[in-house]
């Protein structure tokens, strides 16, 4: 997935290194240099590929993803200031491209009252 807002980007690096640190603090880098070196993330930690990201969680951590996953979900939307709740059988992917339209439809509100 192609980021096309800088400021997503910056909430989802966030909240995944965040979600990752609810591990262990020393957890983020190790795991990135691991997805980097997979290829699942490129060299500058960017996610543009969702589904690469979520492949390289799952061999790293294997049904444990889905608890990390979760855990980065919900700092994510913490970081948009929305309320939502994340079903037990939500897909990783498509709840970040949620988040990224939901973001967008925020700050196209924000432009329209200025």
């Amino acid at each position: 997935m192609k980021q096309k807002q800088p400021k997503f980007h910056v909430f989802l690096t966030e909240a995944v290194n965040e979600g990752l640190s609810s591990i262990s603090p020393s957890i983020p880098p190790v795991v990135f240099f691991y997805l980097k070196k997979d290829g699942s993330i490129q060299p500058d930690c960017l996610i543009d590929d969702l589904e690469a990201f979520e492949g390289g969680l799952r061999k790293i951590f294997g049904f444990g993803a889905k608890v990390i996953e979760k855990k980065i979900l919900e700092v994510l939307y913490i970081k948009l200031q929305v309320t939502r709740e994340i079903k037990d059988n939500f897909k990783f992917a498509e709840e970040v491209k949620s988040a990224q339209r939901l973001l967008d439809s925020i700050d196209l509100m924000t432009k329209k009252t200025h």
